[in-house]
């Protein structure tokens, strides 16, 4: 009989958490809302259960509806805090260290996610950025074929100099130079991804009620965009498979290809300098290990040395005979410039 009880006791407290009052990710600790506007708080519940929203001096509340949404509209508040806000039904969400100011809509592609620690004098200005009335939160870059209810991850980070390096730099300078001239909270809401088409922003529903795109969207069909990104990742797999043979790629497989005495001979030839994707592995999006052999003489064996790679889009990881010589440097326009310590260089094949 106990058995049974606990299995009672499991399945009332699994119905209970499917009920709770839940919020979409983009409220949270540390956020900025709105000065001066009405302020919508929304999510879900139970169907018809009554949720309950304070905050500041307000108290408000919204019964969900028969699919278990609800909103309520809090009155405009002038620029302040920090505050608190509270959403209650079955329980309770307490939400903290939140302001009203300015909030922001950063968007665009690479040109707005670059990130500040990737600006010019980067140290210096994520050294300078303590900031605590501007607030950042980056929107995941997730695929999706239809408009989203929520993202599954991300959080309001307060400016300081061990968060700002993450922030969108041209974002964090307009947030500067915002909240000194309006001495009001800023926040701002980073939806960037670099290299992406306004179209892909647009819902097939706007596109059906544009003159313009109709014809054009009537002759795309509806696509299961996980089944066919599997299917792609499969055939890439087969296509790799069939240039380079079977490789499990572990940790220690990984550590052998730096090695100076890993045996290279299967592995393809490509032609350098050239646009990688376009060479052995057409449409490639992914990482390219590159193996080149010089060789020294006698005279030159030991010295220290300057490796020159002139620029690489996107990022490098650069090793000599197995010793890490520079990378990550993430920077597509920037000549790759490193030093060879001495003593690392060998005679006859590096």
């Amino acid at each position: 009989m106990k058995h049974v009880i606990s299995l009672i006791t499991f399945c009332c407290i699994a119905i209970l958490a499917q009920a709770q009052v839940k919020l979409p990710h983009i409220f949270g600790d540390n956020m900025v809302l709105q000065r001066e506007k009405p302020i919508a708080v929304w999510g879900w519940a139970k169907a018809k259960e009554k949720v309950t929203i304070k905050f500041h001096n307000q108290t408000k509340t919204a019964i969900a509806d028969k699919t278990g949404k609800w909103i309520v509209k809090l009155d405009a508040e002038k620029a302040g805090g920090p505050y608190t806000l509270t959403a209650s039904g079955r329980n309770t969400i307490t939400l903290n260290n939140i302001l009203v100011g300015e909030v922001w809509i950063c968007s665009g592609q690479s040109n707005m996610e670059w990130p500040l620690r990737m600006s010019s004098h980067a140290a210096q200005e994520i050294a300078d950025a303590d900031y605590p009335q501007i607030r950042h939160i980056k929107i995941p870059n997730v695929v999706a074929s239809t408009p989203q209810e929520d993202f599954n991850s991300g959080d309001w980070k307060v400016c300081s100099p061990q968060t700002a390096g993450d922030f969108t730099a041209v974002g964090y300078f307009f947030a500067v130079k915002l909240a000194k001239e309006l001495n009001v909270p800023v926040g701002l809401i980073n939806t960037s991804w670099g290299g992406t088409h306004s179209e892909t922003w647009t819902s097939r529903e706007a596109f059906e009620n544009s003159p313009e795109f109709k014809s054009m969207i009537a002759t795309v069909p509806v696509v299961n965009l996980e089944a066919a990104n599997k299917k792609r990742t499969a055939e890439n797999e087969q296509r790799l498979e069939a240039l380079q043979g079977k490789i499990t790629i572990t940790p220690q497989e990984v550590e052998r290809w730096k090695s100076p005495e890993y045996d290279d001979a299967s592995w393809p030839v490509m032609q350098v300098p050239a646009i990688w994707e376009e060479k052995v592995f057409p449409g490639l999006d992914g990482i390219v290990w590159l193996r080149k052999t010089f060789s020294l003489s006698e005279a030159d064996a030991g010295k220290a040395a300057e490796l020159q790679l002139a620029m690489i889009d996107d990022s490098d990881e650069t090793y000599v005979n197995g010793v890490k010589v520079g990378g990550l440097t993430a920077q597509y326009n920037t000549p790759r410039v490193y030093a060879i310590r001495e003593g690392l260089l060998k005679a006859g094949k590096n």
